[in-house]
Order: structure tokens, then C-alpha cells, then sequence
């Protein structure tokens, strides 16, 4: 998946970089499978590919869900799973509540 997104020669969909974020915080925090040895070197270095995916769309305009699914590719990538774990599960209300909890 991160392959095809590295690819990818148009838009991207947010679900390129969410669900590689999402499956890493759920191994992370033991709610996935732990990455078999002999698979660990190409797991971590595709997780770390998407941060060029990243830097290729930097100069794209973003949509909201893009850029929230980025933010937390990013997180997780750089080991900050509770981090990836709320951006991933922010959506308009929760939004709302964090700037204007009144």
C-alpha cells in the first residue's frame, strides 16, 4: 500500500496514510500482530517511505481528512502512537470541542 502511494502520480487518498498510521499505533499498543523478524527491516522502512510521499504532496493543496491522516502517518513514523492515535480519531466535532470547549 505505501508502494502504491509512493507511486501514486495524482491525488492521493487520506487512506493511504491512515491506515499505515493507524495499523502501526494498534501494533504498537499490542492490538495487532507483531511484525514477523525476517519482515521487520521492509515494515519499518516502508512506515518511513511515507514521509517522502509526504514531501512529494507538500506543495499540493490538502483536504482536511489528507491532512489529518498525515499528521498522523507522522506521529506514528516517529514512534509518537498516542499522538497518531488522537489526530487519526479527530473529526468535526472533536475538532470543534478542542477549540471551543464552552
Amino acid at each position: 500500500m505505501v508502494a502504491i502511494a509512493s507511486e501514486a502520480k495524482g491525488p492521493i487518498d487520506f487512506s493511504f496514510f491512515l491506515l499505515p498510521a493507524l495499523i502501526e499505533v494498534a501494533r504498537a499498543n499490542g492490538r495487532g500482530p507483531t511484525v514477523l523478524s525476517q519482515y521487520r527491516d521492509a515494515y519499518f522502512a516502508a512506515l518511513r517511505s511515507l514521509e517522502d510521499c509526504v514531501a512529494r504532496l507538500a506543495k499540493e493543496p490538502w483536504s482536511k481528512d489528507l491532512t489529518i491522516s498525515i499528521a498522523a502517518a507522522l506521529a506514528a513514523i516517529k514512534g509518537h502512537h498516542r499522538v497518531a492515535e488522537a489526530i487519526g480519531n479527530l473529526d468535526d466535532d472533536w475538532i470543534d470541542e478542542i477549540i471551543d470547549p464552552s
